[in-house]
């Protein structure tokens, strides 16, 4: 039976065999960036401002990218981009409508559509019952109106 002791520092020794030259490569990198800067320091006048130099990066930094940004390559590449990601979103729509038919689940048009149908139905209801109480209360006019007669003509006999 093998000892899982030995196991997990087997392990620990091929994880630090394959470790060690990154964490080596990165100290020797930080290293070498800090002696850089102490001698582009010492090389520079005692009165720099940082923030001037700062200032200085940052405003090279947004010229090269705006220059970038308005290169014809760019954007041509965000043109494609944007009709591949609208491309993407039209298809995947259909494909999400198309599974919910499949399933039977209704969709928002579906439901929309079904609500435009039953709005119009009503109106049409509410029309046809408007022309029959028009149609009631011409017939009850006419009723009233011949009771009246009767009424008259009973009582002048």
């Amino acid at each position: 039976m093998p000892d899982g002791n030995g196991q997990q520092t087997e392990t620990l020794d091929a994880n630090q065999k394959v470790i060690q030259p990154w964490i080596e490569y990165w100290l020797s990198l930080v290293e070498q960036n800090t002696q850089w800067t102490q001698a582009l320091m010492a090389g520079a006048p005692q009165n720099v401002d940082p923030q001037v130099i700062r200032h200085q990066w940052l405003d090279a930094m947004s010229k090269s990218i705006e220059a970038y940004m308005r290169t014809p390559t760019f954007l041509e590449g965000m043109k494609h981009h944007s009709e591949t990601v609208t491309a993407t979103k039209v298809t995947s729509e259909l494909a999400k409508l198309e599974m919910a038919r499949q399933a039977g689940i209704p969709h928002i048009e579906d439901i929309s559509g079904l609500y435009d149908r039953l709005e119009t139905a009503n109106e049409v209801v509410l029309q046809r019952l408007r022309t029959i109480d028009d149609r009631l209360e011409a017939i009850e006019a006419k009723l009233d109106a011949q009771a009246k007669k009767s009424k008259k003509s009973g009582k002048d006999q």
